[in-house]
């Protein structure tokens, strides 16, 4: 299965190039940038072709998959262009802008039979799957507490992380992690929101950064805690019934990082479990070849990424 990468950041090179290429199911077929410097060092590096528009590329008869990584604010027409040429479209998170875009492309992949996919790669790390069948044995009503906080300092190169226009938002760039794992980590309820505060600051026209708390039926509470120019931390913070249990660095993490739960009993006596450690990329991309051909994983990953943009515009226009 042939793949092309559209667009050639430092996350593309750094992460999303070296998975691709060490995937034992996908061919990194070809790059695809405006920058013609980069696109040649990329080429070189990957061995791999290149092609001078999107046209181009997306006329290219041997190619089946184009992976975007270009600015949120554009994902949408470049999906449409994508899927309308009969090849499979996945992206970086978040899928698009807005609920509108994102239900356009969801339509639009189900009448070309074709798959689409968001790039939240910590969803297939051992760590959150181990997080995930831990907390199976616990019922909703026993979930007391959820705090997951994603914070980092200003970037060096902000680009378009700073322009509204091309979808710079931290909510959409940094607080949609938080509330992608509360929808995967508490099931078959609907939330109500709480309280919601966004901050900004005078230089920067977009929100910096953002606080909400959910309540749940069952009686959950889940405050997410994101921003931009804050000391960094990456973490999950969850109380149950008889104990709680944390873990540091549950979105962004490296290969080499093994992470590591605590796990506190009612009496505050606790023990570390460690995960594993491994690409999350490479898997990620693993589980995006098998929505291809499997529809009942296909479908899920439609339903996941209908269900984020919608309580991320819940969350924006509250």
């Amino acid at each position: 299965m042939k793949i092309a990468v559209w667009g050639l950041g430092n996350h593309a090179i750094n992460k999303i190039l070296p998975a691709l290429k060490e995937n034992e199911h996908l061919d990194l077929y070809g790059v695809y940038s405006r920058n013609n410097d980069v696109v040649d060092k990329c080429k070189k590096k990957f061995d791999c072709l290149s092609w001078e528009s999107p046209d181009a590329m997306l006329d290219d008869p041997h190619l089946d998959v184009v992976y975007v990584t270009t600015p949120t604010g554009i994902h949408a027409s470049q999906g449409k262009m994508i899927l309308e040429s009969k090849k499979h479209f996945w992206c970086e998170k978040p899928f698009t802008s807005s609920h509108k875009q994102t239900k356009e492309l969801i339509k639009l992949s189900i009448d070309k039979n074709l798959s689409v996919a968001e790039g939240f790669m910590y969803l297939y790390h051992p760590q959150f799957l181990w997080l995930k069948d831990y907390l199976k044995q616990y019922s909703n009503e026993e979930i007391i507490n959820v705090d997951v906080k994603f914070t980092m300092p200003y970037p060096d190169n902000p680009g378009w992380r700073y322009n509204p226009q091309m979808g710079g938002s931290t909510l959409l760039d940094i607080g949609t992690y938080n509330l992608s794992i509360i929808l995967e980590l508490i099931e078959n309820e609907i939330p109500d929101i709480l309280f919601k505060e966004v901050k900004s600051v005078p230089s920067i026209p977009i929100d910096m950064n953002g606080h909400i708390s959910l309540v749940y039926p069952s009686g959950t509470i889940c405050n997410l805690f994101w921003g931009m120019g804050l000391p960094y931390r990456n973490e999950i913070d969850i109380v149950t019934t008889n104990g709680s249990i944390y873990s540091d660095k549950i979105f962004s993490k490296t290969e080499e990082y093994k992470p590591a739960f605590i796990i506190r009993d009612l009496n505050g006596n606790q023990k570390s479990i460690e995960s594993i450690n491994c690409n999350h990329f490479v898997r990620m991309f693993n589980y995006f070849f098998g929505l291809i051909n499997n529809k009942h994983e296909a479908k899920k990953e439609r339903d996941r990424i209908l269900s984020l943009s919608e309580w991320t515009e819940k969350i924006r226009d509250y």
